[in-house]
């Protein structure tokens, strides 16, 4: 079997990168094959609650940000292929107790009005304007983005690569590849558990497999996980509504830009009869929440993670734990009290890929000619991901790259020594 571009993961990343190489290759003479060892979105992509966010304080990350929104937004109106993309508005919270994010904060705002991101500083007048019942001091500010969102984790990776298919790659489910054949330095094959593929590059996008697949090898790609926990509780007005109900979180696709945010911000209140309300990242308080009314839920999960909740690989039969668990409704209920007794709707334990700076890892791997990665985007992979696939689209093809900064995500930073910290940074 051959292939002009293996990729060896099915992700978000893995198959935004295949959709984006598909659309400009031909599959007769240059196939792309995309092998995933489970199911497509199989691991921290499924897990995710894919926010939509542009508030970085790095600008590069905060442009791509913005264009893998706008990605997102004209998605099913180009395709006619449904990512389940919300446009609910992003809001992040910074109070007194932070006064280093209350003046980032502001920075990033008046940083992202440079690069045509829409985004305001509300005071705390505003804040409960825009969310009702919400407990905040009079001193905090926010910054309101309404053209940010959701979309459908798993809807969005079986789509792209659906929509991927429909220009001609491959994507092979249950494949694993056990070996890559290295002559003279340089990558010619991979031995998978369907036999050879032989190709003139690969791409390893494996999340935090990613590290020791390529030790193998004698690369030293510096890839470990952070043990994130996920809680869910029972959204109100939704608790007894049976699973099989539609609810109608729809975007009207005839203007993309009008938002859910943007008519809750003019008072309209159709966030609350779809369910919908904005995301809340809670920089105070160290945690985001988004509703999920097609689950009928509200998600809580950290937006920090310490030193002791970092590991080298993940470990699949862990469990939420009922201490995490109380912190969640702690903090959700010290935020937003009026779901402060709603019914817990399970958990579960999600693997982020990090690496030592919290910055992803992209581009070609050192030592090794023809081989490729992409990982380490903790929980950023939704949010960059069409911009990312753009990127690498624009590598594999021997095109400058304008996509993203590749010195910025280049592995060979790393080269020489890695000191001892890990970060899963959000760039907040």
């Amino acid at each position: 079997m051959k292939a002009k571009i293996l990729i060896v993961g099915g992700g978000v990343m893995g198959s935004s990168i295949a959709l984006n190489l598909a659309r400009h290759l031909d599959p007769v003479r240059e196939p792309v094959v995309l092998l995933e060892r489970g199911d497509l979105a199989g691991g921290s992509s499924g897990h995710s609650g894919a926010v939509l966010r542009q508030h970085y304080a790095e600008s590069s990350i905060a442009s791509m940000a913005r264009d893998s929104i706008r990605e997102y937004a004209g998605f099913e109106s180009r395709t006619g292929r449904a990512l389940g993309f919300r446009r609910c508005g992003v809001l992040t919270l910074a109070g007194p107790s932070r006064p280093d994010a209350m003046a980032r904060l502001e920075r990033n705002v008046a940083a992202h009005a440079e690069i045509g991101i829409r985004t305001e500083v509300l005071d705390a007048t505003g804040i409960r304007a825009l969310m009702p019942g919400i407990e905040v001091d009079d001193r905090a500010v926010a910054a309101w983005e309404p053209t940010g969102g959701v979309v459908d984790p798993m809807a969005t990776v079986r789509e792209f690569a659906a929509l991927a298919r429909t220009y001609g790659a491959v994507t092979r489910l249950g494949v694993t590849v056990s070996d890559l054949v290295i002559e003279n330095g340089r990558f010619v094959a991979a031995i998978t558990s369907e036999g050879r593929y032989d190709a003139e590059r690969v791409v390893i996008v494996a999340g935090a497999w990613s590290s020791r697949f390529l030790k193998k090898y004698g690369i030293s790609v510096p890839v470990r996980v952070a043990r994130v926990e996920q809680h869910f509780f029972a959204q109100p007005g939704f608790e007894e509504m049976p699973v099989d109900v539609e609810v109608d979180v729809r975007v009207d696709l005839e203007d993309p830009l009008e938002s859910i945010g943007e008519q809750l911000a003019r008072g309209e209140g159709r966030g609350e009869a779809s369910g919908m309300a904005p995301v809340l990242i809670d920089l105070e308080y160290g945690f985001y929440t988004r509703t999920e009314p097609e689950y009928r839920r509200v998600r809580v999960s950290p937006i920090d993670h310490g030193p002791a909740e970092v590991y080298d690989e993940p470990r699949p039969e862990e469990q939420p734990s009922a201490e995490r668990a109380a912190w969640a409704r702690s903090v959700l209920a010290r935020r937003l009290p009026a779901l402060a007794n709603q019914p817990e709707r399970g958990g579960q334990v999600s693997w982020f890929p990090i690496s030592p700076d919290g910055r992803a890892i992209v581009g070609a791997v050192p030592g090794l000619e023809g081989v490729y990665v992409a990982s380490a985007f903790a929980d950023h992979g939704f949010k960059l991901a069409p911009a990312v696939g753009e990127g690498m689209s624009q590598m594999l093809r021997g095109e400058p790259v304008s996509a993203f900064d590749t010195e910025f995500f280049s592995p060979a930073r790393f080269e020489g020594a890695v000191d001892g910290t890990w970060s899963a940074a959000s760039f907040l």
